[in-house]
C-alpha cells in the first residue's frame, strides 16, 4: 500500500508574523488551520491518511520584500522556529529551508546548516524586488550548494507583483497578482533556468513546482525552442520534463486527469497546500479519489517523492 508524501504545506509561525509586523507594520495572515502545536497537524495527517509532510514557511512570510538585514533575520528565525517544532516529529514531518536571495552567502550557509538539522528541500521564490535572479552568476553558489547536497527545490510564487498600476484595481490588484502574475513569474523562472544553461552546470537539480504547476502544463506544447547545450540541442520541453515536477494541490478531478496526461506519471507528486488556504487536509485527496484508479496514482506519486527525497 502506497504511503502518501505531501510536498506542499505551510506554517506561519506567530512569533515570525509578529516580528514582521514590528518591522513592516503589516502582519502576515495565519491560516485558520495553522497551529504552533504540531501534534494537531500530525493528528490531522493521521485522519487524512498522509504519512509524511514537507513544511515550508507561509506565503506571507516572504522575507525578501524587506531590506537585506531584516530579510536575513526573518529567514533565520523562520527556519529556527520550524526546526524546533519539527524536533519531536522527524518520522512524520520534514522541513523546507527558507532563503534570502538578498543574502546569497548567508543563504548558502543556511542551506548547509538546516540540512544538518534534517531539512530535506529548499524553498525558492522566482524573483527579488521584481527582478529575476535565477539566471545570473550571483545565484550559482546557492545552486552549487543545493546540487552538492542533492536536495530538491520547492518553487513557490510569492504574489508580490511590483507594477504600481495594480494600485488602481480593487484590493490593490491582489486578485490579479495571486491568480495570474505569480504563476507567470514561476513559468518565466523555469524557462530562464533552462535558457541560462543551469541544468548543464548542475544536471542533478530537481524542482517541484507548487499548485499543479500553475499555467505551465497548459503551455508545455509551446516549449519548442531548443537549448544549445554541450551535448547538442534539446527542446525546452524535454529539459523541463527531465528536471521539473508539479504537485497536485488545487486540482479538481478533471484538472488532475489532464495534468497526468500532460506531465506524465514521472513528473507528479502529491501536494495539499495545507495551511495555505485550501481547507482541511483530507479534502486534498478528493481529485485523486475521483480518478478510475486512485491507488495507481498514489503509487507513482509515492515513487517520485521517494526518489526526490532519497528515502
Amino acid at each position: 500500500m502506497a504511503i502518501n508524501i505531501d510536498w506542499h504545506s505551510h506554517h506561519t509561525a506567530p512569533e515570525v508574523s509578529d516580528r514582521i509586523k514590528d518591522l513592516t507594520g503589516k502582519r502576515p495572515h495565519i491560516d485558520a488551520l495553522d497551529s504552533p502545536d504540531f501534534s494537531k497537524r500530525v493528528r490531522e495527517m493521521d485522519e487524512a491518511g498522509v504519512d509524511l509532510q514537507l513544511i515550508c514557511q507561509g506565503a506571507g512570510v516572504y522575507a525578501d520584500q524587506m531590506p537585506p538585514e531584516q530579510a536575513l533575520e526573518i529567514v533565520r528565525m523562520s527556519n529556527n522556529v520550524l526546526a524546533e517544532r519539527l524536533a519531536g516529529y522527524k518520522d512524520r514531518l520534514m522541513g523546507v529551508t527558507a532563503l534570502s536571495l538578498k543574502n546569497i552567502a548567508a543563504s548558502v550557509a543556511e542551506i548547509e546548516r538546516t540540512a544538518k538539522q534534517g531539512f530535506r528541500a529548499v524553498l525558492l521564490y522566482p524573483h527579488v524586488d521584481g527582478k529575476m535572479l535565477v539566471d545570473t552568476p550571483e545565484m550559482d553558489p546557492i545552486f552549487a550548494k543545493i546540487s552538492e547536497l542533492n536536495l530538491p527545490i520547492f518553487l513557490h510564487g510569492a504574489g508580490t507583483a511590483q507594477d504600481p498600476s495594480l494600485a488602481r484595481l480593487e484590493d490593490g490588484g491582489a486578485g490579479v497578482a495571486y491568480a495570474v502574475l505569480s504563476d507567470g513569474e514561476v513559468a518565466e523562472c523555469c524557462l530562464r533556468m533552462i535558457a541560462s544553461g543551469l541544468f548543464d552546470r548542475y544536471p542533478n537539480l530537481k524542482i517541484v513546482i507548487r499548485s499543479s504547476g500553475g499555467g505551465i502544463p497548459l503551455l508545455l506544447h509551446r516549449f519548442f525552442w531548443k537549448h544549445k547545450g554541450p551535448n547538442g540541442e534539446r527542446r525546452y520541453s524535454e529539459i523541463f520534463l527531465e528536471h521539473f515536477l508539479i504537485d497536485c494541490a488545487s486540482s479538481d478531478d478533471r484538472t488532475l486527469s489532464f495534468l497526468i496526461d500532460k506531465m506524465g506519471e514521472n513528473n507528479m507528486v502529491f501536494g495539499s497546500d495545507y495551511c495555505g488556504g485550501l481547507d482541511r487536509l483530507n479534502r486534498s485527496f478528493n481529485a485523486i479519489l475521483a480518478q478510475p484508479n486512485p491507488d495507481h496514482i498514489k503509487g507513482f506519486m509515492e515513487k517520485n517523492s521517494r526518489q526526490l527525497l532519497h528515502i
